[in-house]
């Protein structure tokens, strides 16, 4: 009989806990660091995309739309390329942040003349989509592709980032 009872008690420990809500753009500041240059190299370039929530406890998507958009504001002919090997598996999951925490991923483009025939596009801004709401901030890049494709970025799944809460 008191076998039964641990097992129930353990089981019930383990049960997950309720996703909270998704986050509202209103609570989330959309940031972007290139991390002193550290994505810079070889013809590539790259940024850390950051988003620190400012109210309660939500969840993101693991991998919200991105665009660029040139000095005109007109969205470039950029998309999102997938990490290789990576499959939807946990990684597609919801991303929880506490109130205060941040969520981040490194996105990287070419950002210099190595295809056969070129197309450089000069982005003045970034957009991270959440919900019906875009959340924008400037960026200076320049993101280079074959002259008859879109230019292509890698966008990790967001993670959450350990540490403190920062106000």
């Amino acid at each position: 009989m008191i076998l039964f009872a641990l097992l129930v008690t353990s089981t019930a420990a383990q049960a997950p806990a309720p996703m909270p809500p998704p986050c509202r753009a209103a609570q989330l500041r959309l940031s972007l660091d290139g991390k002193d240059g550290d994505f810079n190299g070889m013809s590539h370039s790259g940024v850390e995309l950051s988003l620190r929530n400012h109210g309660p406890e939500c969840t993101l998507q693991a991998l919200p739309t991105i665009a660029f958009f040139d000095a005109r504001g007109r969205v470039l002919p950029a998309t999102r390329r997938a990490p290789v090997g990576m499959h939807p598996g946990p990684a597609m999951l919801p991303v929880r942040i506490s109130g205060g925490h941040r969520a981040a991923t490194a996105l990287r483009w070419v950002s210099g003349p190595v295809f056969p025939t070129n197309r450089a596009l000069r982005a003045a801004s970034v957009t991270v989509r959440i919900g019906n709401t875009s959340l924008r901030s400037p960026i200076t890049a320049l993101l280079y592709g074959a002259a008859d494709q879109p230019a292509g970025f890698d966008q990790p799944p967001l993670r959450t980032m350990e540490g403190m809460a920062a106000g």
